[in-house]
């Protein structure tokens, strides 16, 4: 079990990112003890939501979370998810506006467990979590879904993303993955590129964080749109960056890195790890590190092996506590206090610095 230790101070800054082999969260303090949560990811041997777990060990109580925010509906980010917005039922659940249509929500309901047979969690976990919620929101390039002074300093949150354009672009995309009646439904389509995705940047009154989300690059739709729209120019320039979909080529957009951040940021991400494709490659590494004063990834290990259910099953009816001894399961967290220079950085489990 890992020691977080102390919660943050009112007047620190804190970005955590939790990692397995294949999973991403992330939990942001923005000071005055308030929080926003943005995705989900489990923590392999206990099987709870990694941020809520370490909220939980360091004496955040619920009240003190004012956002959870859904960035898209992939497995990696959202598993878990609904355990968040049980335990924190006062915070506002933030969603991407792609979602705001009929084919999505009809996509969202026919890729559910109940008849997917367990193939689609990600969509079972914003289905769950869309059907008992009222207070949902939804996330639109250029939208505040955060705002309030804190420590006599104004905070603000901000959807980079999705665009109008990658909306409707997103919309048809739905439709034509929505099964006939009577079709055999298994694993949900992946929907490349990922467009819908929320990348939010968050001003801190003197400091900013930008988060990278799964967004990726396209010329109509994606960082390329974001960035050579004029309102982008009006954004502080971030001192921590969380990379982009894991490092992949396809989120590597060099004016991320000259519009939207400061010079050489400290840069922070998760692996991506599946069916033998791994993220962030070794040209992927080398890029990051050479932009960033500081790169680190909160894992660098693999997925972690699924035991038999019978096997499994045996060993606990033996023993009275089983767990997984190498989880591959890590978190990097940056703490500040509001007008210090640097990041202290601090690594747990699995995670490592990259050079």
């Amino acid at each position: 079990m890992i020691d977080y230790g102390v919660p943050p101070n009112k007047d620190e800054i804190e970005v955590t990112l939790f990692g397995p082999g294949y999973g991403e969260a992330i939990a942001i303090h923005l000071g005055g003890h308030s929080w926003v949560l943005v995705d989900s990811c489990i923590v392999p041997d206990t099987e709870a939501s990694a941020s809520g777990e370490y909220l939980d060990k360091i004496g955040v109580t619920p009240n003190q979370v004012r956002r959870i925010v859904s960035s898209h509906w992939h497995d990696d980010h959202v598993r878990g998810i609904s355990q968040l917005a049980d335990k924190y039922p006062d915070a506002d659940f933030i969603l991407s506006n792609a979602f705001n249509s009929k084919e999505a929500h009809a996509l969202l309901a026919a890729y559910n467990d109940e008849s997917s047979a367990g193939l689609a969690r990600g969509t079972k976990e914003l289905f769950n979590v869309i059907k008992s919620r009222e207070n949902c929101s939804l996330a639109l390039h250029k939208s505040v879904i955060f705002e309030e002074s804190i420590n006599e300093k104004l905070i603000k949150v901000k959807a980079l993303s999705p665009t109008s354009k990658a909306c409707i672009h997103s919309t048809a995309n739905f439709a034509q993955y929505l099964p006939n009646r009577g079709d055999a439904i298994n694993n949900i389509p992946p929907l490349k590129p990922n467009l819908e995705a929320v990348a939010l940047h968050i001003d801190l009154d003197g400091e900013s964080i930008l988060l990278g989300s799964d967004l990726e690059d396209h010329g109509e739709y994606g960082w390329t749109a974001i960035i050579k729209d004029n309102w982008s120019d009006t954004l502080r320039p971030a001192s921590v960056y969380k990379v982009a979909h894991h490092g992949s080529e396809s989120s590597d957009c060099i004016q991320i890195w000259n519009r939207l951040l400061e010079k050489r940021p400290v840069a922070c991400l998760t692996p991506w790890n599946c069916g033998g494709r791994r993220l962030p490659t070794d040209s992927g590494k080398q890029k990051i590190v050479g932009r960033a004063s500081e790169t680190y990834i909160a894992s660098v290990g693999s997925r972690k092996p699924k035991m038999n259910t019978v096997q499994l099953k045996r060993l606990k009816d033996i023993a009275n506590n089983v767990s997984v001894a190498n989880t591959n399961f890590g978190a990097v967290r940056l703490r500040k206090k509001y007008g210090e220079n640097s990041w202290k950085s601090e690594l747990f489990g699995a995670a490592q610095k990259l050079y």
